[in-house]
């Protein structure tokens, strides 16, 4: 039949992987993580802070998903952030809202600019990107002024790191428990 056709065909474009130790702990480190966030970001928004921001559903993806890419790395993602952060808004300061307004001029100049911060320091972390992109846009994010060098994205980043970090370790020495059973 068609449908017996098309699961045979997914199977073969698509590896799935089932390893529950893996699984649990990647989608349920990113709950946890996701929800200690929010936690904090609570706690910041008191003070007028934030600690959340949509490229961060990005970062749980990579520290937890895939937490052996060097986008992953604790120190790509926190100085990712940092050196990225403080290009974006440096280069917004200098620029504005409107270069090259019909070519989305400072959109592209930020986004630019948090790689080229991220290539000098070795340490690329992709939802920085995203991260720009919100300072070109997000009118909110705009009045953060320096603020946005640490909130929302890095604090957000470092709270996300920190849980990956645990519930990695803790993961990994399951797997070797369950290698050394074997």
């Amino acid at each position: 039949s068609g449908s017996k056709a098309g699961c045979r065909l997914l199977r073969t474009m698509v590896a799935f992987k089932f390893d529950p130790v893996d699984l649990i702990f990647s989608a349920g480190g990113a709950v946890a993580a996701m929800m200690i966030l929010h936690f904090v970001h609570t706690q910041a928004m008191v003070q007028g802070y934030s600690a959340m921001c949509p490229p961060l559903g990005a970062v749980a993806v990579l520290v937890f998903a895939l937490p052996a890419a060097p986008a992953s790395k604790p120190i790509s993602v926190a100085a990712g952030f940092l050196f990225g952060s403080i290009a974006v808004y440096g280069i917004y300061e200098l620029v504005g809202d409107d270069f090259m307004k019909e070519f989305g001029g400072t959109r592209a100049l930020l986004v630019g600019g948090a790689i080229a911060a991220m290539k000098i320091t070795d340490c690329v972390h992709p939802p920085v990107g995203a991260y720009a992109v919100l300072m070109a846009d997000v009118p909110a994010i705009k009045a953060l002024g320096p603020k946005y060098i640490l909130y929302p994205g890095l604090t957000g980043a470092l709270v996300l790191v920190l849980v990956s970090v645990v519930t990695n370790a803790i993961k990994d020495a399951i797997s070797k428990n369950k290698i050394k059973k074997a």
